[in-house]
């Protein structure tokens, strides 16, 4: 609304284009220090309501920025009925205030219509997005480490079919490699120990199998035999021999069975499970075609695509025994995925460690003459800390994510009990466990998902249990809170008559807030960031809440108590699609 009028009030009075401007235009922010690094907090209300940065235009208007925003500023007139109330110059800035008589209502007017498809659009329309994400290996435990490309994955998911793209999530899965023949030579000198492993519950199978294999994997350094006989049961499955397929298959479907669940704790779904052994029917076809195009050379015995001249090290496809590595397989998925789903963008989120693996995949895929290598997109992130050290997986010792959820869980339970012998009204016992559990998973996503994505997560119960500060129980308290104000007047109070403008400036000002909504889910899309979401409910509630300690809600004036009603139901939507989008789950009470 407000954005396309300043668009369209500068396109009118300069050579610029829309999508110049557009692009030029932003909120300015105040800053406040977060963990996870330097994070937005609301708009500045003295700097208006949007602002055009005018540094960007001095290599076309060949004047300094202060002169440009001062010229500028100075021709553009708002018509009387615009939702501009004024422009004003500030250094190399021209800063637009809104006219809120007029832009309230349209805001509200938005949101009434279009319901829980608020701040949703049609951007995506006839375009499918393909993401990659979590991708853990089989025969291995979920750790830690595995929850954030599963949460941001799963909230990138959200946000883009929100925007209208047909989206497809794959679960690419390590399931191929040398490690299964360790695992299978193993396994064919201990079967009678396999036989009582594989019985175990739940997370203590790929515990153990992972194990037995740093414990095969250790015990090659002194017995290499046992390396040569874990590359001959990997080549017979490689094969197809029926029993190592047998085997390799029982590991994969006892993984899966874990990893399943644990994406049911979360609340993550897939629509497909893929994984590395998939690609072995394409990648002779694929890697022919990177040699029959003279992208490739033998070096050292090993089949490479030299990328020097592109600033990288070699791509190595294929070692000197013939066994294919991460790259060919890479490149290959990505052949195999354009040729089923024709994307319009395939993401993948997989840590910065792996940033040069990526970029060299794109830079083959592109010299293949693949014009959709430019839409491979690597989002990657940073590694949770727990007490500020990085969780290792070294040495088969991780930190198991289940472990996590349930030790939070506990805690979020203690403090719902806790809750419950305060405020008896707030929480019936039986539904503490059910609260509990939403509470607590809520606290842990959140907290991944607050931080900029290539920050490190620090991971502390204390902090992101909190009711107070920058946590999830916080915006599912205030959620609550909202939900039952609204119980409160459909309860207590007959139907109001229209309602009243909204005068006071806190009023105004989450008004305004709401309106922001759809352009910050297209900006989260846009730099693939679900903090940017995060990160405005956080402010959206706070502003609220600050409200709410000084203006009551449910009055005896009718109008007024309809009024803020309605700014309170409004409220109470955009954090319960906010946080769905961030596939956080709402309790019914706290």
């Amino acid at each position: 609304m407000l954005k396309e009028e300043i668009v369209k009030l500068i396109t009118a009075q300069s050579d610029l284009s829309s999508d110049e401007i557009a692009e030029l235009l932003e909120k300015p922010h105040v800053l406040r220090p977060a963990i996870g690094g330097i994070t937005e907090c609301g708009n500045n209300e003295t700097k208006g309501d949007y602002a055009l940065a005018c540094f960007k235009l001095t290599q076309k208007i060949k004047k300094s920025p202060q002169a440009i925003a001062s010229e500028l500023a100075g021709q553009l007139k708002p018509a009387p009925d615009s939702l501009i109330a004024s422009v004003k110059p500030a250094g190399g800035y021209i800063n637009f205030f809104a006219n809120p008589v007029k832009l309230t209502p349209l805001i509200l007017e938005a949101i009434r219509q279009k319901g829980s498809q608020y701040g949703c659009s049609e951007s995506g329309r006839g375009k499918t997005i393909v993401i990659d994400y979590s991708s853990p290996n089989i025969a291995k435990p979920f750790g830690i480490g595995h929850l954030r490309s599963t949460v941001i994955g799963h909230a990138l998911y959200n946000i883009y079919a929100a925007s209208g793209y047909k989206c497809v999530g794959l679960n690419y899965l390590g399931d191929w490699g040398t490690q299964f023949g360790m695992l299978i030579a193993d396994y064919k000198r201990n079967r009678e120990l396999y036989q009582q492993l594989l019985y175990k519950k739940f997370q203590f199978i790929t515990v153990s199998l992972a194990e037995r294999y740093a414990a095969y994997n250790e015990e090659t350094k002194s017995n290499p035999d046992l390396l040569d006989q874990a590359r001959l049961e990997f080549q017979k499955l490689e094969q197809g021999d029926p029993e190592n397929l047998e085997l390799w298959r029982n590991f994969k479907e006892l993984s899966l069975t874990e990893f399943q669940r644990i994406y049911k704790l979360l609340g993550v779904e897939f629509d497909k499970y893929s994984g590395e052994s998939e690609v072995n029917r394409d990648i002779d076809r694929v890697i022919g075609e990177i040699q029959r195009k003279g992208l490739s050379e033998i070096s050292d015995g090993a089949l490479v695509v030299k990328l020097e001249k592109y600033g990288m090290p070699p791509c190595l496809l294929r070692k000197s025994d013939g066994a294919t590595l991460y790259a060919a397989r890479d490149i290959t998925a990505a052949v195999q995925r354009y040729e089923t789903y024709k994307f319009h963008k395939l993401i993948y989120v997989v840590g910065a460690d792996q940033k040069l693996h990526f970029r060299q995949v794109f830079k083959v895929l592109d010299l293949m003459g693949y014009d959709w290598a430019k839409d491979c997109v690597h989002v990657d992130f940073g590694l949770v800390r727990l007490s500020g050290e990085k969780m290792s997986t070294r040495k088969g010792q991780t930190v198991l994510l289940e472990e996590v959820l349930d030790k939070t869980i506990e805690l979020s339970r203690l403090a719902m009990q806790n809750r419950t012998a305060e405020l008896k009204d707030k929480v019936e016992p039986s539904k503490v466990e059910t609260v509990a559990r939403t509470v607590g998973i809520g606290a842990v996503v959140f907290n991944d998902l607050k931080n900029q994505r290539i920050k490190d997560v620090d991971f502390n119960w204390e902090q992101i249990l909190s009711f107070d500060g920058e946590t999830g129980p916080y915006l599912q308290y205030t959620h609550t809170r909202l939900a039952s104000l609204m119980k409160k007047y459909d309860s207590s109070l007959p139907p109001a008559g229209p309602g009243s403008e909204y005068k006071l400036p806190e009023e105004v000002n989450l008004i305004k807030q709401m309106g922001d909504f759809p352009e910050i889910i297209q900006r989260a899309a846009d730099k693939y960031e679900p903090s940017i979401i995060s990160n405005y409910l956080l402010n959206l509630a706070g502003s609220f809440n600050r409200y709410y300690r000084y203006h009551r809600i449910i009055s005896d004036d009718a109008v007024l108590t309809q009024s803020r009603i309605t700014l309170g139901r409004y409220l109470q939507q955009i954090i319960s699609q906010g946080l769905n989008l961030l596939g956080i789950k709402l309790p019914e009470a706290m």
